[in-house]
């Protein structure tokens, strides 16, 4: 039986088993006190669940900077060995990575089973803020790309799906084109973890739609439109509670082709919310145009009146 350091390099490179019993650094930015390369950034605590070592806690890095998932207390991550940052070609050194976690519990919130390695973790958290809670997974369809995050937040990099009947949930979007691209951004409030959960555009917390040829068919507006309403291009379609758009350091530019709708029952105010006016409708000032050429009119046939 070895210690951590003691292992040497294989061809391939043998994986292991970790549980994850802390996490020093993954939470703050640690800089190396002796001016390494590396930073201790990302780094986590693991008990390797091996008979080839001894169960003396390993320090592990993530395998990928650029892509993260932050593992829990008690979650389960693949581990191996490859060279350290003060590595030589004349003195190569080992140090610990991992990679994602093990679903042992296919759940998208927390996959923490705590203790098979032999640590103890009486009334223990599984982390310093997180709660768990009970989220639903999303329908997938054939040849769907899904990043799912722990809370309802999700990615789907999708399709039309013109068959649906073999799936338990029916796609929100409808398009005759089998196949044809679609990309929904979404945070969703389904918490039973019963069931698979689907995206509705108008029940979402907040979503963003990039279509294809795809007709969304949920999506409802607060004044329909009869003469724009049928469009079997690609749209973008973000819905939310609020929506602010802004501009930094230079102008906001919406362009259009065709034209722009100011979709309110309500005031469209310029230059403010607490602008004394309200923009003023077009079939306002036509209204008052002609009641103002009616009274000239009138005025004038008085003033000119030749029978006076």
């Amino acid at each position: 039986m070895n210690n951590f350091s003691e292992i040497k390099y294989s061809n391939p490179i043998r994986m292991y088993i970790g549980e994850v019993i802390a996490e020093p650094s993954t939470l703050t930015y640690k800089q190396n006190i002796n001016n390494t390369k590396k930073n201790k950034i990302y780094e986590i605590r693991c008990n390797l669940i091996s008979n080839d070592v001894t169960k003396n806690p390993c320090t592990a890095y993530p395998a990928n900077i650029n892509i993260q998932k932050i593992p829990l207390i008690g979650e389960y991550v693949l581990l191996f060995q490859a060279y350290s940052d003060d590595s030589r070609y004349t003195s190569k050194k080992p140090n610990w990575y991992y990679l994602s976690d093990i679903s042992i519990l296919t759940n998208l919130n927390n996959n923490s089973v705590p203790g098979i390695s032999g640590e103890s973790f009486e009334n223990s958290s599984i982390g310093a803020t997180f709660e768990e809670q009970s989220i639903n997974s999303l329908q997938p369809y054939e040849g769907d790309i899904l990043i799912q995050g722990r809370f309802g937040n999700n990615i789907r990099i999708g399709s039309t799906v013109t068959n649906s009947n073999t799936y338990d949930r029916q796609p929100t979007w409808t398009s005759n084109n089998n196949g044809d691209p679609i990309i929904i951004l979404s945070t969703n409030k389904n918490r039973n973890n019963t069931s698979f959960s689907i995206e509705h555009v108008e029940t979402d917390l907040a979503s963003l739609y990039l279509t294809s040829t795809q007709h969304l068919n949920e999506l409802k507006i607060t004044k329909p439109l009869t003469i724009h309403n049928v469009f079997n291009g690609s749209q973008m379609v973000g819905i939310a509670d609020r929506i602010i758009l802004r501009a930094k350091t230079d102008i906001a530019v919406i362009d259009s082709q065709e034209g722009i709708v100011l979709n309110t029952p309500n005031n469209i105010y310029i230059g403010g919310e607490e602008a004394n006016q309200p923009l003023v409708s077009k079939d306002s000032i036509k209204t008052a145009r002609e009641k103002l050429s009616d009274l000239l009119s009138s005025k004038y046939r008085m003033e000119f009146n030749p029978r006076k």
